[in-house]
């Protein structure tokens, strides 16, 4: 046990070097070619921290929770709830616009959100249950209904195309102090539940069987996870949009597990990949005038493939 663990405080040293070091060679490269935004990166700080803390923060919580979603193979889960949360959010703006009310800076759009978020993680997981389909219909079935709908409803609001594209891949001067305090206290409390019942959450998604063989209620463990789960996506889904979060909850886990020895090691590196990548996409986005949440993407497969070099040793 102990030569366990000190193989894996040396696989992680060494895996928290390489990717560090693949951070600060992007991080160098865009310094080089566009010396003058760079600094203007770092001069501007007092525009930019705000979502870029906002970023980070998203990124660690998607690294966590993606890591059950790739254990209890439902990765196009989160792509589902997204949707759900999506539609609920945009059906919040179109009552509200029907009374003539402006939700753009009210919390009432993220627990509308967060409610059909939740009604969507309970219908799959119900119907999952009844086992008469496959996990891939039911989360085609709910992105697809989602989508359309999403599509629909933004036609019929105002501004509804920017919206959408807001939805989808994030807007980076949308956060505010209030909704980064929120963030953070909602992502201190998920951290905190999965600290506290982390064998819990890690034999229900990985080794059910044993949970059932040993006398505890899985269901009442998942149903706890599956909130998490939940409402981690809905805060990071308004925070980012809803496609850089799926790849935050996708990449870094991916990369964490390939050749991780253990649980703690996945997680402490899908949570420290998660972490770098947003700040990263922000950082190519003021250089290159890319679309924030496009660049997220980018800077998520710069790590694919420096985990395909890794490989290779």
């Amino acid at each position: 046990m102990a030569l366990n663990f000190i193989c894996t405080r040396r696989t992680v040293r060494y895996r928290f070097i390489f990717y560090s070091l693949w951070t600060l060679l992007f991080i160098g490269l865009g310094w080089v070619s566009n010396r003058e935004e760079a600094a203007h990166f770092v001069g501007a700080v007092g525009l930019w921290y705000e979502p870029v803390l906002a970023g980070l923060v998203c990124g660690l919580l998607a690294g966590l929770l993606g890591l059950y979603m790739i254990w209890k193979r439902i990765v196009f889960v989160s792509l589902a709830i997204t949707q759900g949360a999506g539609f609920g959010i945009f059906l919040s703006f179109l009552m509200a616009s029907f009374w003539g009310v402006s939700l753009e800076h009210s919390p009432l759009s993220f627990l509308a959100g967060l409610a059909m978020a939740i009604a969507t993680t309970f219908l799959f997981v119900s119907f999952r249950r009844s086992k008469k389909y496959a996990d891939e219909v039911l989360v085609g079935l709910i992105y697809v209904i989602s989508s359309g709908l999403i599509v629909l409803i933004g036609d019929r609001i105002a501004e509804g195309k920017h919206a959408i594209d807001n939805l989808l891949f994030g807007n980076a001067v949308a956060v505010t102090s209030d909704s980064l305090g929120l963030l953070v206290a909602i992502a201190a409390v998920i951290f905190a539940l999965h600290w506290l019942f982390r064998r819990e959450f890690l034999y229900s998604s990985a080794d059910t069987e044993f949970m059932q063989v040993s006398g505890v209620r899985v269901d009442a463990w998942l149903t706890l996870l599956y909130l998490t789960l939940t409402i981690g996506i809905t805060i990071s889904m308004k925070t980012l949009g809803s496609l850089p979060v799926f790849a935050l909850m996708v990449i870094p886990p991916f990369i964490a597990l390939k050749k991780a020895k253990s649980p703690v090691e996945a997680v402490l590196l899908s949570v420290f990949v998660g972490g770098v990548i947003p700040p990263l996409g922000y950082y190519f986005s003021f250089l290159y005038s890319f679309p924030t949440g496009a660049s997220m993407i980018l800077a998520g497969f710069l790590f694919l493939m420096a985990s395909w070099l890794e490989s290779a040793f």
